[in-house]
């Protein structure tokens, strides 16, 4: 009996391989041939899956995208508030062992959106999307008195975004200001400014 392939499982297999050779060589250098040695399939095999370089790629980001989507979703079930936005932040921020990994190939995707729609709309949707679970749980804090008296929830938003987003370019480009030490300095830094004084941090 013929052995059923899982196409999308193939799919998925593949884009994980780019992500590890763009992790390894950067993604300039990056080959078809090579996310094919990776995959541990043939040369050609691959195109039955994505018909060219631009395809895999897109995958790939959907793909970092996708994944930190589940472990967010993960952290927070049965969570509200500011420990559901600690939780959310910290697998967004580039905790080691993997998040100064992920954080060169998002980087490396920024200065590829300019150029792709597909990639900008992927990365707007997402974003867009962690925005409105930093408003959730800002509006929960708020709701159950965690929230310091005068935070503009709308600025809140575009700070958290802006600090996470700051955090992925320094790991990258200055790794030893960055560190887990730091992010957690820094995290809790940006909790203090909301929180209300006399609220503990949760545990």
């Amino acid at each position: 009996m013929p052995k059923i392939v899982d196409h999308e499982e193939r799919r998925v297999h593949i884009a994980d391989a780019a992500i590890k050779v763009i992790i390894r060589v950067g993604f300039d250098s990056l080959t078809m041939r090579e996310i094919a040695t990776e995959a541990g399939y043939a040369h050609g095999a691959i195109a039955r899956y994505f018909p060219d370089k631009r395809s895999v790629l897109t995958a790939a980001f959907l793909r970092l995208y996708t994944q930190a989507n589940d472990r967010i979703e993960r952290q927070i079930q049965g969570v509200r508030g500011l420990a559901a936005l600690e939780r959310i932040c910290r697998e967004i921020l580039p905790y080691s062992p993997s998040g100064p990994l992920w954080a060169k190939v998002v980087i490396a995707f920024w200065d590829h959106a300019s150029q792709d729609e597909e990639v900008t709309r992927i990365h707007r949707v997402n974003n867009l999307h962690w925005r409105e679970l930093f408003r959730r749980s800002l509006v929960e804090a708020q709701e159950d008195g965690e929230l310091a008296a005068g935070v503009d929830i709308d600025t809140a938003v575009n700070e958290i975004a802006s600090r996470n987003a700051g955090w992925q370019m320094i790991s990258v480009l200055m790794p030893d200001s960055a560190g887990d030490g730091r992010l957690d300095d820094a995290l809790a830094a940006l909790l203090a400014t909301l929180r209300r004084s006399h609220v503990p941090p949760s545990r």
